[in-house]
């Protein structure tokens, strides 16, 4: 209504009468939403994702429909999935970052498989509409082969860095859990050596968890762990470091328990 009047006084009316409806949308449900509890909190949360799936599964069938008449509109609905997923894709919740560790590490990996099928087929329906002649035929085919062959090379690639991702954070989150335990335990006369060796475990660790979990370009992926829960696990691990046997510590190796048990299933010691 507003995009069709020709009345300013009208828009300006319906604009403030939308920011109205969704400042008392949010007035009502802000409350219904903080009494839930923890798993209702996860479900809610988790919405986006599935819309995110939603929307991509329409915009395929939008896309399918189109072949085999219009292959150049079909490729470029199932392109543009890929730049959307280049660009910034299903959106992760940050909430529940550590109990929600074990879905991202698959999830992520099936979103970029995912995007990179749509891409892939896209491109090929692009190639088979380029006129050549006829004798050029056979080499169009094999360039279509050869962006299929790329896809299954770069998938297995994915699935790989994953599982070669778990087991380094198995890996180093244990030694660290090892590093505090013999620190909280340790003589004083061998603390600067048991902290030394228990900081150079957390910067293992630390790196490893500044990794994106399908890809290795920093801009672009989804996180081990969202930005302020890494700075609050590394301000508690100094302090563990710091002050050995505190209840720190004993908060650092509860969160690498948590870490470790997510990553359990997709540890692979052969990568």
């Amino acid at each position: 209504m507003a995009l069709g009047s020709t009345s300013p006084t009208l828009f300006g009316g319906l604009i403030a009468l939308s920011a109205l409806l969704l400042f008392s949308s949010y007035w009502v449900a802000a409350p219904w939403f903080v009494a839930r509890s923890k798993t209702w909190h996860r479900r809610i949360t988790f919405v986006p994702m599935m819309a995110y799936v939603v929307v991509i599964g329409l915009v395929v069938v939008a896309g399918v429909s189109f072949l085999p008449d219009q292959p150049v509109v079909a490729g470029f609905a199932l392109v543009m999935i890929w730049c959307f997923h280049l660009g910034g894709g299903a959106w992760e919740p940050t909430s529940f970052a550590y109990e929600r560790l074990r879905g991202r590490l698959t999830w992520a990996a099936a979103f970029q498989v995912n995007a990179m099928c749509y891409g892939t087929v896209g491109a090929v329906c692009w190639i088979l509409t380029i006129p050549v002649p006829g004798r050029y035929a056979p080499g169009v085919f094999a360039a279509c082969l050869g962006v299929v062959f790329g896809l299954v090379v770069s998938s297995r690639k994915v699935f790989e860095r994953v599982r070669k991702l778990a087991t380094q954070l198995d890996e180093r989150a244990q030694k660290l859990e090892k590093c505090l335990a013999r620190l909280s335990r340790g003589a004083v006369a061998d603390r600067r050596h048991l902290q030394d060796a228990t900081e150079d475990a957390w910067d293992d660790l630390h790196r490893t968890l500044r990794s994106k979990v399908e890809t290795g370009f920093h801009p672009y992926g989804t996180f081990v762990l969202p930005t302020d829960r890494l700075r609050t696990l590394e301000a508690l691990v100094k302090e563990a470091i710091a002050n050995p046997g505190a209840p720190a510590g004993r908060e650092v190796i509860a969160r690498l328990t948590v870490l470790r048990a997510a990553c359990a299933t997709k540890i692979d010691t052969v990568v």
